[in-house]
């Protein structure tokens, strides 16, 4: 079953708009039945998905703090339409704890040897080409006005595709799917950016790291395996590229600086090489074809339509910084987003026809986690995290230099380059927009972490 525990991720429509998003997605029963295989099959597991008294006390505390945040907000500002309320937001956070511990416990429960760990990440890569044929291609030539794709491209986002909630006269997708409608590429994601996000955060980093360590995935390859994965690599940065989102362009380029770094001898001179020829054919291609070069304009150089995203982060910092320990709580960042947006902002449709009569949504995520948590809850999780970081830099230092060969030392160097970069990778989205309570980013970073827990018990 672990074949299929990110794959089955791609599928994020949301059946209801009244849970938390992840509970709301075909993976959430999956991953519970999944669990409950496991310990069907191998009862001594259920140790494994038991959380430690700190985990349990870390939980604990945020809650009080976010109930009493929320209780505060409340009593302040009472029902409104633009919040969650007193009821749904708590409902929310619990889903997102239950969706927290699930994706934990299903990583813990089919995660347990190297073998599984690989097993993960050449499925996941099999099913990313999979989605990449048959379902980003045909956006990408309907981007470019191929119409002999739209019924397909519309009969599959029917089936699978994630849609924000409608609002009476505000419907992305009363015309068709999104990408038929907008003409971007976004998968089965709700927006171009969150398509964006999960390729060069959930994928990217695995490709960079088999390509940088020359690890063999692939038994066909053999010694080509570092090209397959440089290459494969490429054609989902130019993707990113392609699917008209300026996100998905700075994510590009974040990751490909990143992989020259890691990068040595003859892969970084690959890499460079690639590069410099894409670029100059980007350049040809953006004064010779009108489509590339309206693109570019349109989503780079004279991208228009920001005021909102330049108004909510403001007003997000704004909020920050009037309640800077305990923020304002789940559920209420959006109130205070349109009482703080600045006026000269707020002449634009989305936000007066729809932002701010049924609520503003969170557009810069880092500022959306301090503005809603403070930093009696964001300064402990970096400090845990980059204790984190640093346990991996130690770990694979350990590994090196004992030469053992109970461990495999350049899988162990994957795993680590593609952790590191995922959360360079999770640091740089988090400016914009990057939903890491959904499923693919809980299981990445519970999977990386998993392997960093293996390793280092076997070391001992």
């Amino acid at each position: 079953m672990v074949n299929f525990l990110l794959p089955i991720t791609f599928f994020s429509k949301m059946y209801t708009y009244s849970l938390a998003e992840p509970l709301t997605m075909v993976a959430f029963p999956f991953f519970v039945c999944t669990i409950l295989y496991q310990l069907f099959c191998h009862p001594e597991r259920i140790e494994r998905i038991i959380p430690s008294r700190k985990a349990m006390l870390i939980g604990l505390l945020v809650w009080l703090e976010q109930l009493t945040t929320m209780f505060y907000s409340y009593s302040r500002i009472g029902e409104s339409k633009v919040s969650w309320g007193l009821i749904h937001s708590p409902l929310n956070l619990a889903g997102w704890t239950l969706a927290l511990y699930i994706a934990w416990a299903v990583i813990r429960v089919c995660i347990i040897t190297e073998i599984d760990e690989k097993k993960f990440v050449k499925s996941s890569l099999i099913a990313l080409s999979i989605y990449l044929i048959f379902v980003i291609v045909p956006q990408i030539l309907v981007t470019f006005h191929v119409q002999t794709f739209n019924g397909y491209v519309d009969g599959i986002a029917k089936l699978f595709e994630s849609h924000w909630q409608a609002h009476e006269g505000y419907d992305f997708y009363a015309h068709g799917s999104y990408a038929t409608t907008l003409f971007r590429v976004n998968g089965f994601e709700p927006e171009a950016s969150y398509f964006a996000n999960m390729m060069s955060v959930i994928y990217l980093p695995m490709l960079i790291a088999l390509s940088v360590s020359g690890y063999t995935i692939w038994d066909w390859a053999g010694k080509k395996n570092w090209l397959i994965n440089l290459a494969f690599a490429f054609i989902l940065m130019a993707i990113l590229v392609l699917a008209k989102t300026s996100t998905g362009i700075f994510a590009a380029v974040v990751a490909f600086m990143l992989w020259v770094l890691w990068a040595k001898g003859k892969v970084r001179i690959s890499i460079v090489t690639t590069a410099i020829a894409g670029i100059f054919l980007l350049g040809v291609s953006y004064i010779t074809v009108p489509a590339i070069h309206n693109m570019f304009n349109q989503f780079l150089f004279a991208k228009q339509g920001t005021d909102n995203r330049t108004g909510g982060t403001i007003a997000l910092a704004l909020t920050f910084l009037t309640y800077p320990i305990f923020g304002v709580g789940t559920g209420f960042t959006s109130y205070f987003t349109i009482q703080n947006m600045p006026e000269a902002l707020t002449h634009n449709f989305e936000y007066e026809h729809v932002y701010s009569q049924y609520g503003f949504p969170i557009l810069s995520e880092s500022m959306g986690w301090l503005a809603s948590f403070g930093l009696i809850v964001i300064i402990p999780a970096i400090f845990l995290l980059l204790k984190l970081v640093a346990r991996s830099y130690l770990k694979s230092y350990r590994v090196m230099k004992r030469n053992t060969l109970a461990i495999d030392q350049k899988w162990d160097q994957t795993m680590h380059i593609a952790f590191i970069t995922m959360i360079v990778m999770i640091a740089f989205s988090s400016i914009f927009i990057i939903r890491i309570y959904l499923w693919p980013y809980l299981l990445m970073f519970f999977f990386y972490r998993e392997h960093l827990l293996r390793v280092e018990q076997e070391l001992k």
